[in-house]
C-alpha cells in the first residue's frame, strides 16, 4: 500500500498570482518571467480563479480580441478547487482528475501558501498517469456499442454475419461504407 502524502510535501510553495483586473497583456509577461504556465487569479489577496496559457490562446488570440484590452477576469476558470496543504494527495489528484483541472491552489486556513499542479503529482506519484488513462478507458467501455447479427443486408440482399442498423436498415460492412 502506498504511503499518505500530504499537500505540503510535494506542493510548489510560493504562489505566482495576478490580480483579476490586470490585463491579459500582464499575464502572460507574468507568466513568460516566470516560466510557468498558468496563474492563480487573486482579488484583494483571496483566490477566485486560475487562468492558464491555453485561455490566452483560446479567448483571446483565436477571437481576434486585443489582449491590452481583455482582463484576466474575463478569461480566468472560477470552477476553482481549493486544497489545505494537510490535505492528501491521492485525494486532491482524484477530485483534479474528476474535475479535469490541472493545478490546486493550496491554502493554509485562509492564506495561499502554494500550489500542485499534475506535474506535481506525476513526480510524486508516477502510477497516477496509469489510473488516469484506466479511467478514461472505463468511460469509453460504458459507452454503448452496436452489436452485429447475422442475415441478409437490407441493401445489397447478401448474407453476412456482420450487420449493423443504421438509420433504421440493417446492413453489410460493405454497405456501411
Amino acid at each position: 500500500m502506498r504511503e499518505q502524502v500530504e499537500l505540503r510535501e510535494v506542493m510548489t510553495e510560493g504562489v505566482i498570482a495576478v490580480e483579476k483586473d490586470e490585463t491579459v497583456v500582464s499575464a502572460s509577461t507574468l507568466l513568460e518571467e516566470e516560466g510557468i504556465r498558468g496563474l492563480v487569479v487573486v482579488d484583494d489577496g483571496d483566490a477566485v480563479g486560475v487562468t492558464v496559457c491555453r485561455d490566452i490562446v483560446y479567448q483571446v488570440v483565436s477571437e481576434g480580441k486585443d489582449p491590452r484590452e481583455v482582463t484576466v477576469e474575463d478569461i480566468m476558470s472560477t470552477d476553482l478547487i481549493v486544497a489545505e496543504e494537510d490535505e492528501l494527495l491521492d485525494d486532491v489528484a482524484m477530485a483534479m482528475n474528476q474535475n479535469d483541472v490541472s493545478r490546486v491552489p493550496v491554502v493554509r486556513g485562509d492564506m495561499l501558501v502554494g500550489i500542485v499542479t499534475q506535474s506535481d503529482i506525476l513526480k510524486a506519484w508516477p502510477g497516477f498517469a496509469e489510473i488516469m488513462s484506466e479511467d478514461i478507458e472505463m468511460e469509453a467501455e460504458a459507452s454503448p456499442r452496436q452489436r452485429s447479427m447475422s442475415g441478409v443486408c437490407e441493401e445489397c440482399d447478401n448474407y453476412s454475419e456482420s450487420l449493423i442498423e443504421v438509420d433504421g436498415r440493417t446492413l453489410c460492412q460493405e454497405c456501411r461504407s
